[in-house]
């Protein structure tokens, strides 16, 4: 494990906060518990998406997976954010991740997003991108969510709120904030 100056765990990027929407003792909302892949180092607030292949040989189907830039056009597949970290004492004792349904109504911050594409806008479409990150959403792509709350980051990022970080430095500590939606709905040109 990696420690911070403060003697605690640190991240890489801020782990998922759930705004509104999340009611773990009541089933009304849609979520699903299904076993990591191994070795896919899924961490809490990543897009996963249920695999139905292959690896190394057995059987994947129903295991969840990092999401990657060719589930942004699949029509039919089921788009979740990962609670928690594969790695945590929660998730092995469980054998599995809940993840939180994209297409049912959450709220959500997130520091696992792509950095590289620009600033965000409020009410921006968003989409999948390889190695489970949030992105803006392109032509064709299906949205998973729309930003909902912008900051002053590099990227119109939030940043983090707390008295200790949980990252390295303040600028991976920077959150995306969205509304999940998908609900069939492209992006159109």
């Amino acid at each position: 494990m990696l420690y911070g100056t403060n003697r605690r765990y640190s991240r890489d990027r801020v782990p998922l906060q759930i705004i509104r929407g999340n009611q773990p003792t009541e089933p009304v909302k849609l979520s699903s518990l299904a076993p990591p892949i191994d070795g896919e180092a899924i961490r809490s607030g990543m897009v996963i998406v249920k695999d139905t292949g292959l690896v190394r040989a057995v059987s994947t189907a129903g295991a969840f997976r990092k999401g990657v830039d060719a589930d942004a056009v699949v029509e039919a597949l089921s788009v979740f954010i990962a609670t928690h970290d594969q790695d945590s004492h929660d998730v092995q004792a469980a054998g599995g991740i809940v993840g939180l349904d994209c297409s049912d109504d959450y709220e959500v911050q997130t520091g696992y997003f792509d950095k590289s594409g620009g600033a965000y806008v409020l009410n921006e479409p968003l989409a999948i991108k390889v190695g489970g990150l949030v992105t803006h959403a392109a032509e064709g792509d299906y949205i998973i969510g729309y930003v909902t709350k912008i900051g002053t980051g590099s990227d119109a990022s939030l940043p983090y709120v707390g008295k200790t970080l949980p990252t390295a430095t303040a600028a991976d500590a920077e959150v995306l904030q969205f509304k999940t939606a998908r609900n069939g709905q492209i992006k159109a040109a």
